[in-house]
């Protein structure tokens, strides 16, 4: 459920900046939303690691699992460098 929010929010931020209903006006407004999707990167690696635990933890095994468990630690990786790239971005504004 919370993911499914999550995904929403962003889908409709994009959709609205697409439209011209929403906009960055304000140099002040890209760095915090620079800040604020650097932490949802960061709370997408976390979660994508949670999930992977769980995963596990119901013994689904299978010709697939190694692959599963591959793709979501390679997804929580991309979300991590994600994240940092978003922090050095911020760091480097003025």
């Amino acid at each position: 459920m919370h993911a499914r929010t999550a995904a929403d929010a962003l889908a409709r931020l994009v959709r609205d900046v697409r439209t011209g209903r929403a906009r960055w006006t304000h140099p002040q407004h890209v760095r915090q939303s620079t800040d604020e999707l650097a932490r949802a990167a960061e709370a997408i690696a976390t979660a994508v690691g949670e999930m992977t635990a769980a995963l596990a933890l119901l013994g689904q095994g299978g010709p697939h699992a190694q692959q599963t468990n591959t793709a979501l630690h390679q997804a929580a990786q991309g979300a991590t460098l994600a994240a940092a790239q978003l922090r050095q971005a911020r760091r480097t504004m003025h």
